[in-house]
């Protein structure tokens, strides 16, 4: 009889507690759709996420979370930073050492790493191509172009986007940011600046042609001089030691290969005044 009474009592509480279950679980079923995105984080490839607790620390330093599917607290967000390589494009218009302005293009080529990213987060926050990626680059361009004259810039360009990319490197890795590199796309002079400049440079080029020129044509000359003295030596050497008895050995020598040859036959007839025979004919 007692077992009777308290299954009856059970639903009887139920049947009275029912409206109140029945809105509890509505209640719950809304909490989880409308928590569902900040309960259920999807970290896709490419991308690293950063936790922040609402009742404990804040953000967690000594972990980042992988790419993949996480739960976590609706209380607590979870911060997703993409961590390829990535880059923006920007201009800026700068003074050189002599107050002139240039106009610069150019691109910035940036990444993030795990091991610094809760620090970024933290220190810097997901604004951080703002808040330091674009200042601490155009700070950079400010104060290598501000130590060179216009002529300068056209001839030293690559050495300009070294120190560039040099400079910037050190300023964004003391920020948390690892830097690739910041190529100058254009580099723009004022027009009447720029005439002169090119004007200039052809002038010096065209002096350097002729400097070449001058430089090739004394090399041939100091060439053709020390020729011509070797020339003369070798002539005065021969002319001194040609002396008349040797001059008259020779003659002999050659009037016996002569004599001598199957081919030819001579006729002598006295000698000439160097005593030597006279060859009057051959068949």
């Amino acid at each position: 009889m007692k077992t009777v009474d308290s299954h009856g009592s059970f639903r009887s509480f139920m049947r009275r507690q029912m409206p109140y279950l029945v809105l509890l679980f509505f209640l719950f079923c809304f909490a989880a759709v409308f928590f569902f995105h900040r309960i259920v984080v999807t970290i896709n490839p490419g991308e690293l996420g950063v936790l922040w607790r609402r009742l404990s620390g804040g953000t967690e330093i000594e972990t980042v979370y992988q790419e993949g599917l996480h739960l976590i607290l609706p209380i607590n967000k979870m911060y997703i930073y993409n961590v390829r390589k990535q880059q923006i494009s920007d201009s800026i218009d700068t003074l050189t050492v002599d107050g002139l302005t240039v106009k610069v293009k150019y691109t910035v080529r940036y990444f993030l790493t795990a091991e610094t990213l809760p620090l970024l987060h933290q220190r810097v926050g997901p604004d951080y191509v703002d808040v330091v990626v674009r200042p601490e680059v155009r700070a950079a361009i400010r104060t290598v172009f501000g130590q060179y004259k216009p002529e300068e810039i056209y001839t030293t360009q690559r050495a300009i986007q070294e120190r560039i990319s040099s400079l910037s490197k050190i300023q964004l890795q003391a920020r948390f940011i690892a830097l690739d590199s910041v190529p100058i796309e254009s580099i723009t002079l004022p027009q009447k600046i720029s005439d002169a400049i090119e004007s200039k440079m052809a002038l010096q080029q065209l002096e350097g042609e002729y400097i070449y020129r001058l430089s090739i044509a004394k090399k041939e000359a100091d060439r053709k001089h020390i020729e011509a003295d070797g020339v003369k030596l070798y002539n005065e050497t021969i002319t001194q030691s040609l002396t008349p008895p040797l001059l008259e050995w020779y003659g002999i020598q050659a009037t016996e290969s002569l004599a001598k040859s199957p081919n030819s036959k001579t006729v002598v007839i006295g000698s000439g005044k160097s005593g030597l025979p006279i060859i009057l004919g051959k068949d």
